[in-house]
This record gives C-alpha cells, structure tokens and sequence, in this order.
C-alpha cells in the first residue's frame, strides 16, 4: 500500500484510503498564468499557475496546526514532504522544488506525475529529487538536500517529525489536521510561506473557476446523488472530509444522505455491514478496481449487486490510478487531468 497516502483511522489498514491500493479546459486566465488539460495522446499539461515573483515582505509568520513559522528570506530550496500533491502546490506558484516524496501510488517511471513533470518543463527547471519514505519520514536525505524551507502542507506529520525535520529547516505543517485538508487551503498556505499571498488567492480563484465552468459538462447529471466506497475487502464509504468525495461534490454532485447521516465529522471512512448494502441508496456509487475483470466482479457479486445504484446499472469502478490520483490528490495542477478523466466517466455510469 503506498505510503504516500492518507494513514487511516479506526482501525483500518492503509488499503482503505485509496480503494485498496487498487485504482482506483478552459478557463479565463489572470495575468502571468496558464491553464492545460491532457492533450490528445493522453499526456497531463501544467494547469492554472502563476507569476514567480514573490509580492509579500520577508521575514513572513505561517500559522499551521503544528505550530507557527517563520520563513526569514525568500526560500531558494524548497523540499516537500508527505502525500503526492504537496510539490504542485509549490511548482504552481513557479517555484521548482529541489526535493519531494516520491509518488508511488499513481506516480509515472520518474517517481512523479505527468502534470508535475509537465509544469517543472514549463518553467525550465529539473527534476526533484525523489525522497523514499516508504519507512516513514526521511530525515538523513531530506537533510542531504541543504533545504531552507520544508513544506508539508499535505501530510501526516507527527509532532515529534515536526520538531525534528525543523532542525534541519523552517516547517510548514498542515492547516488543520493531517490527511483532511481542501486543496484550496494547502495552496494558500504555501502561497504565504513563499511570499506568494497574492498568487495563491489568485490560482484558486483560477482553479474553482474552471471547476465551476466544466461541471456545466455534467449535464443531467449534475446534482445526483453518489456515495464514494470501498469494496475490496470490506464494504465501507468514505466521508465528506476526505479528497475523494470532496472532488465529486465540488464537481456539482451531491454526497448521499446515508453517508452523511452515518459518519461523524472526524471520520474520513466507515466501514458498512454487508448485509445492509441495499441501504447505501444513491444515484451512483463509486469504487476502486484492479482491471475491468475485477470492476465486473464487483458489479456481480451477490452482496454488491444489491446496493441500489450497482442494481441499477449505475456504479464506475475507476481503474486508472493516474486518473483517480488526480482527483483525491487535487491541485491546480492536477485539475484539467481529473475533469477531463471524471466528468465523462460520471456520464456513461449515470447515462445522462
């Protein structure tokens, strides 16, 4: 299981915060920015960014839930720590990081994704350093690397890796918790560690605009109903905090009121008696699998096939863990790749 990934709570392995291990554009641009989407070879092009140039006074004070920090001088080496987003936050500000977590789940051949590779292209940078933290955080090469700003905007940091990465240099931790954080305010955070304030508020503005612009791409099936699962070992959903159905509902679907009911605001996962599945009622339900041979397994599975939406022909099994990254892990960058790979994907399921 990639350990580029949320830990689970309540007892669950890391299996059940990315479906198992298993897979599972336009816009009107602002000054200095740009905006992509994949290109007909399937390819991922840099989303919305923007100017390089930092706007804000040094020294600059960023508050986050493991502390408070302060960033002296404009960083020169930026290192990103934790899950498989926190490098887009920094390259889409113009800033090439010199080292990030590799992307095992979903990453391509580089350790990375093609849209990060895409953007440190645009800028004529080089390619990170990929940094191993299968076994945890990687303190002896995040240090190797002469950082002079750590970023972990996006991870699960202890405070005890907190206190220790600062002694190799200046931290930013998450805003509010580990693993549950928007996009929106990962971006504004690392904006204002790199004196970018101005930039990030522009790039998600940027970014909710292209939201918002091609989820009119839904059609009917905008405001259906959906419940996000897991289906591979044990039956379960996941909750409004975590990026998976927090991507669909910023898309202009709804999450089912059986999820929301049944799961408190700290859980990002509840697991689900089988023999209740016909209770998960939604328009559509969403899960991981393998390879199309496993998603028909799943759509015929004796248990499976009596929750409403699988019963009636309205259930996507995504496949492509490049895909399903892009939307769970989002960013400005990743952006343009999840709405081209989810919006018709929820259109075939639901036949709108």
């Amino acid at each position: 299981m990639p350990r580029d990934l949320p830990q689970p709570r309540h007892q669950l392995s890391r299996r059940a915060v990315l479906g198992s291990g298993l897979a599972l554009a336009s816009i009107v641009g602002l000054a200095a920015c740009s905006t992509g989407s994949r290109d007909g070879g399937g390819a991922a092009t840099p989303g919305a960014t923007a100017s390089s140039t930092p706007t804000d006074t040094f020294p600059v004070t960023v508050e986050h839930k493991l502390g408070s920090t302060t960033v002296e001088k404009a960083p020169e080496r930026v290192v990103c720590v934790g899950a498989s987003n926190t490098q887009d936050f920094v390259a889409a500000l113009g800033v090439d990081p010199v080292g990030m977590t590799k992307v095992s789940w979903g990453g391509n051949d580089k350790g990375s994704t093609d849209w990060f590779d895409a953007k440190v292209t645009e800028l004529g940078g080089q390619s990170p350093k990929t940094i191993d933290e299968s076994d945890g955080v990687n303190f002896t090469e995040i240090a190797q690397l002469s950082p002079d700003l750590i970023i972990a905007v996006n991870s699960g940091v202890t405070q005890d890796e907190y206190k220790r990465l600062t002694e190799i240099a200046p931290v930013v931790a998450y805003p509010t918790g580990p693993w549950v954080n928007s996009w929106q305010d990962m971006q504004k955070l690392t904006a204002k560690a790199l004196g970018r304030s101005q930039a990030g508020d522009d790039l998600v503005s940027q970014t909710e605009e292209l939201i918002s612009k091609r989820s009119e791409d839904l059609g009917d099936a905008k405001g259906k109903t959906f419940i996000y699962g897991d289906v591979t070992q044990s039956l379960g959903f996941y909750g409004p905090t975590d990026g998976r159905p927090r991507f669909l509902t910023a898309l202009g679907l709804s999450l089912a009121p059986v999820v929301s009911k049944n799961i408190s605001g700290d859980e990002f996962w509840r697991e689900w008696p089988k023999e209740r599945a016909d209770e998960l009622q939604s328009d559509l339900f969403v899960a991981a699998a393998e390879d199309d041979a496993q998603a028909e397994k799943f759509r015929t599975n004796s248990v499976l096939k009596t929750i409403p939406a699988i019963k009636d022909g309205h259930s996507l099994f995504l496949t492509s863990q490049p895909d399903v990254l892009s939307g769970y892990s989002s960013s400005p960058l990743s952006m343009p790749h999840a709405l081209d790979a989810h919006i018709p994907a929820i259109k075939n399921a639901l036949g709108a």
